[in-house]
């Protein structure tokens, strides 16, 4: 297999684990819908800057390069944390500010519940 096999077939499959279609990441990463599926045929390879947003949306760049994967944590996580990492991911900078905001006001909340519980 050729690397830009390698390439467009992880790209594919990257991009498929964060639940995204090709429209969607496209414009996450700033580049057309047919740019895009260039990329997952194997046609084109993306530039640098084109790679730095894959990484910031969530795709493994080193994986899709040719890298061996390196187990991440969030392959031990249940259904309910996978769906919440895939939302984060796929979430704009405000998206993100908002969940983040609500997790941290909900774990603020449960240890408050619990000093009062223990006092």
């Amino acid at each position: 297999m050729k690397n830009s096999s390698y390439f467009s077939k992880r790209l594919k499959e990257e991009r498929k684990k964060l639940d995204l279609t090709q429209a969607q990441a496209a414009e996450k990463c700033g580049v057309s819908m047919r740019m895009w599926g260039d990329y997952e045929r194997g046609i084109s390879q993306p530039k640098a800057e084109v790679l730095f947003l894959f990484k910031k949306i969530g795709i493994d760049v080193d994986y899709v390069m040719g890298e061996e994967r390196i187990e991440q944590p969030s392959e031990n996580l249940n259904e309910i944390e996978q769906e919440l990492l895939a939302l984060f991911r796929r979430s704009s900078e405000l998206g993100r500010a908002v969940i983040l905001s609500a997790a941290r006001g909900a774990e603020k909340k449960e240890a408050d519940v619990t000093t009062r519980k223990v006092g």
